[in-house]
C-alpha cells in the first residue's frame, strides 16, 4: 500500500478537547474529531499521478501553537507549511533537504519554532522572519540524521534532540550553538522500529528515552535489558532505568500527562 499506511504525527487542538490534528502518510494534514464527526482536511500534498500511488510526498510532523492560532507542518522533502488554524496556508517554504522529522513551536515564546530534520541539522526560527531555508536563528549541526527536537515545556530555554543512532543532546538558550549536554545513548535506527524519541517531563528537567540495547555501543553488557532511562537535563546523568518483564519489546515512544505522574510508553 506504500507508504499511506503510517501516521507521522498527532497533536490535540487546543481549542476543542475532542480534536486531532493527524499528519498521515496519505498526504493529508487533518483535523480529526474523537466522537466521529466529519473529517476536516486541511491541507493536502500534491498528487504526483504515478501509476502504483498518488502521492511521493506526505506530512512526517505538525504542531499547533493557540496563542498564534497557527499549525506548522514538515513533509518528507523537507517543506514546511504554516497554516491558520482553520486550514489557510500562510507559507509553505523548502526549510531543509530531506524529510522534517519534527516540527514544534517553543511553549514559552509564541513567535520561535525549531524543525529536526534527516539531513543530519535542527534549525530555530523566528516566526516573524522567514524567507528562505537559510533565515534561521540558529543552526544546530548532528552527526546523525534527527528524530525529534523538543523544547522543554517547564520554561522552554532548553532544546532536546534525538538522532538516529547513539546520542541525545540538550541545548539551552544561553548558548544554543553548542550543545550543554552530550548523552551517549543506544538508539540506533531500524527499518521496521518506530523512530526512537526521547522526551521531556512536563514538571522538572527530567528526559524519557527507550534504549536499544547495542552490542557495539560503549558500555554494553551482556543481555542488556530494554529499558525506559531517565536522564536529569540539567547535568545529563542518568538517574534511573525504568524496566517492566511482561514488556520486554524496544519502547520506541514515551510521553507523560500533563501532571507527570503517570508516563504512557508505546513498543511495535
Amino acid at each position: 500500500k506504500g507508504p499511506g499506511d503510517s501516521l507521522g504525527d498527532i497533536k490535540f487542538s487546543p481549542f476543542e478537547a475532542e480534536k486531532l490534528y493527524v499528519a498521515s502518510g496519505d498526504g493529508t494534514l487533518s483535523l480529526q474529531d474523537l466522537e466521529g464527526r466529519a473529517v476536516q482536511v486541511i491541507s493536502r500534498a500534491l498528487d504526483c499521478g504515478h501509476e502504483h500511488h498518488n502521492v511521493c510526498c506526505w506530512y512526517c510532523s505538525v504542531d499547533v501553537s493557540a496563542s498564534c492560532r497557527a499549525v506548522v507542518t514538515g513533509d518528507n522533502v523537507g517543506n514546511v507549511v504554516l497554516l491558520s488554524t482553520s486550514g489557510e496556508e500562510i507559507w509553505k517554504l523548502k526549510l531543509h533537504k530531506k524529510k522534517v522529522t519534527n516540527v514544534e513551536f517553543n511553549s514559552r515564546c509564541e513567535w520561535m519554532f525549531a524543525t529536526a530534520s534527516v539531513d543530519q541539522t535542527v534549525k530555530i526560527w523566528d516566526l516573524r522572519n522567514i524567507k528562505n531555508k537559510t533565515n534561521f536563528l540558529h543552526l544546530l549541526p548532528h552527526e546523525k540524521p534527527v528524530n525529534a527536537a523538543y523544547f522543554s515545556p517547564t520554561h522552554g530555554a532548553k532544546l532536546l534532540s534525538t538522532d538516529q543512532h547513539n546520542e541525545i543532546r540538550v541545548y539551552s538558550s544561553s548558548d544554543w550553538t553548542k550543545p550543554q549536554h552530550l548523552i551517549p545513548h543506544p538508539h540506533r535506527q531500524f527499518q521496521h522500529l518506530t523512530p526512537i524519541k526521547a522526551t521531556w517531563h512536563p514538571r522538572y528537567d527530567l528526559i524519557v528515552v527507550g534504549r536499544y540495547p547495542d552490542p557495539k555501543f560503549p558500555g554494553y553488557t551482556l543481555n542488556e535489558l530494554r529499558t525506559v532511562d531517565v536522564f536529569d537535563g540539567n547535568t545529563g546523568e542518568m538517574v534511573c532505568q525504568i524496566y517492566d518483564p511482561n514488556a520486554s519489546g524496544i519502547i520506541s515512544l514515551n510521553k507523560f500527562n500533563p501532571m507527570g505522574d503517570t508516563l504512557a510508553s508505546g513498543m511495535g
